[in-house]
């Protein structure tokens, strides 16, 4: 099987290459001269490390991932349990085993394959076109090069290849094809009509005794929301601020270091030709920068000379020079760079010896000391409060310690009390908004104790200290306060009560006749048109013998009766026949790919450790 599962592979379903290309940046390491430190594997598949690059950067996604969908206190605290990081180890290493088995059935992409889907991909384009320096920055910015990123994609094209051939070698029997093409290809006539419950609202009653019998049965469903009533202070960052004295000589160092900045901020785009495998790479490099100085192009150098064929093949250019992307030594030696077409020395790193040019710069001209004085006194004032704050931070600490109430705290700070609204966990203004104000607010050191808060910092960099002012426990509501509530609740449920009854009516008696019917003829499984609750259960009712089969089934806020009236056996068209081949294949495929995977995964040699 194994034979076929390569050959097949290599056909025309192997060939197809674009589409399954992903840009796995949270995957694969980085190489040449961008600079990432190693660290001990997280486990080891085979003898193979997994990288801890690779852990980091998706244990990274992960949190952001749970950040965005939960809040960072959560994403923080599920970040903290074993279940996040054993996932993504699991993954890691369902991703290596899956990999060598590809490279051990032989399963490659040929490097002029991968390079040319390039173009498709979306983040590699300017205007729909692909942009080489658009290409090459995100590469830089996410710790790849050229080299190191095709790499990567050939590695994911390979075991897209083996998936497929998987598939593409399953033994198939006709009979299999057939029973699910004539699944497909059957046809079904039904009537149906919706229902809604709130057109039942009007015929509802509901008397004193049954809302008080709900209210008595359902008091859990009435609890008021435990709430607390504070007095607060806040120390502010702009109050520390405006208290700051700004002298002129800090004002003129804070201007050069200004003036500095935006000479980093330049947007620098640079080429190099890397010297590294020759015996002396040092005198090959001054060598070339020789053939440099007598006119020959940087260009045609690189393309001959630099052991760097991601760069090489598109004339040493490596795009923007980006911070915190290339090694020190090579990123201080480009930024020395000050003219565009200038060539740098020879400059020595860890990966060998580079001679770097500056291809293009664009520089902003820094704004006179008169124009930006207000800014930079604005930010040193800043700066200095930031400090202060510190030092303000332990000492409130300290204050409401060692304090009985928060009004004396307020007056050593100089500042006021306020007193807020009543708070509850899932209702409160600023700054109680802010999610450790609010756990402050609520925690036993205040509710119980009666003592002042912890110092809470805000995202505006604040400080606040709270003291409980009053308190109102989780309680069962009034009747009388809530007995709207229920009226609504128990109408709503006596209103589906009463829309149920009519449906269960219809289905027994089989009648199906009068307004709200709909009659639907010759309907396929795939149909889009109807409502997709109202078509699975029409494909879901045996077929009717003798009349019809009725059967109700539910929507979005809505219910249907269905009756089902026939059941025709279609002969399959060629696009159902292909549809039901492509069907079985599938599931067959992914059953013997499972099959394939756990038999490696049983006989794998796997050391995790995290």
């Amino acid at each position: 099987m194994l034979d076929a599962l390569r050959n097949s592979a290599r056909g025309t379903a192997g060939k197809v290459i674009v589409g399954l290309i992903v840009i796995t940046f949270t995957l694969f390491g980085a190489e040449s001269i961008i600079s990432i430190a190693g660290n001990s594997a997280p486990a080891t598949v085979n003898g193979e490390d997994i990288s801890e690059v690779e852990y980091q950067r998706l244990l990274s996604r992960r949190q952001q991932e749970l950040t965005s969908q939960f809040g960072a206190e959560a994403a923080a605290q599920l970040m903290n349990s074993s279940f996040v990081t054993d996932e993504i180890i699991e993954s890691l290493i369902s991703q290596e085993l899956q990999m060598q088995l590809a490279d051990k059935l032989a399963f490659d992409a040929s490097e002029d394959q991968v390079v040319q889907s390039f173009a498709d991909i979306p983040a590699f384009q300017i205007d729909g076109e692909f942009s080489q320096d658009r290409y090459l920055n995100v590469l830089a910015a996410n710790g790849f090069n050229h080299q190191s990123f095709v790499a990567a994609q050939k590695e994911q094209a390979a075991l897209a290849q083996f998936q497929s051939g998987v598939a593409n070698s399953a033994f198939v029997v006709e009979k299999a094809i057939d029973r699910y093409a004539n699944l497909i290809a059957q046809e079904r006539s039904f009537q149906y009509k919706a229902f809604e419950s709130q057109n039942y609202l009007a015929q509802v009653e509901v008397s004193d005794g049954e809302l008080r019998d709900y209210y008595e049965q359902n008091q859990e469903q009435f609890l008021s929301e435990e709430s607390v009533k504070v007095r607060y202070l806040t120390i502010s960052l702009d109050s520390l601020a405006e208290q700051q004295s700004v002298t002129e000589q800090e004002i003129q160092s804070e201007y050069d270091s200004y003036v500095a900045s935006l000479n980093e901020d330049n947007v620098r785009e640079i080429s190099h030709i890397l010297f590294a495998d020759g015996d002396d790479n040092q005198a090959e490099a001054q060598a070339a920068l020789t053939r440099l100085n007598q006119g020959e192009e940087f260009a045609d150098l690189a393309s001959e000379l630099s052991d760097d064929p991601g760069s090489a093949e598109f004339g040493g250019s490596l795009g923007e020079l980006i911070p915190d992307v290339y090694v020190d030594e090579f990123y201080d030696a480009a930024l020395e760079l000050s003219e565009v077409g200038q060539v740098s020395a020879p400059v020595e790193t860890q990966y060998g010896v580079h001679l770097i040019r500056l291809d293009a710069l664009n520089a902003s001209d820094p704004e006179p000391l008169s124009e930006v004085r207000d800014e930079l006194v604005a930010d040193i004032r800043e700066r200095k409060a930031q400090e202060e704050l510190l030092l303000v931070e332990s000492q409130l600490s300290d204050a409401a310690f060692s304090t009985d109430t928060i009004e004396e705290v307020a007056e050593l700070f100089q500042t006021e009390v306020i007193s807020s609204d009543w708070i509850t966990r899932s209702a409160a203004d600023t700054p109680f908004d802010n999610p450790e104000a609010l756990e402050q607010a609520f925690s036993a050191q205040v509710i119980e104790d009666g003592l002042i808060s912890s110092v809470v910092r805000l995202e505006n960099s604040s400080l606040l200290a709270l003291q409980k002012e009053a308190y109102a426990p989780e309680d069962v509501e009034s009747f009388e306060a809530v007995v709207e509530e229920v009226r609504t609740i128990l109408t709503a449920e006596k209103a589906e009560e009463l829309m149920h009854s009519e449906m269960a009516s219809v289905i027994e008696t089989q009648q199906i006749q009068g307004d709200g019917w709909e009659t639907a003829d010759a309907i396929t499984r795939n149909n889009s048109e109807l409502p997709s609750a109202v078509v699975s259960k029409a494909f879901e009712l045996p077929q009717p013998i003798d009349g019809l089969v009725l059967g109700e089934t539910s929507g979005d806020s809505v219910a249907y009766v269905v009756a089902l009236t026939s059941v025709t056996n279609a002969a399959p068209d060629t696009e159902q026949r292909e549809m039901a081949t492509a069907l079985v294949e599938n599931r067959i495929g992914g059953s013997q790919y499972q099959i394939i995977y756990n038999q490696a995964r049983n006989k794998a040699d796997i050391t995790v450790r995290r």
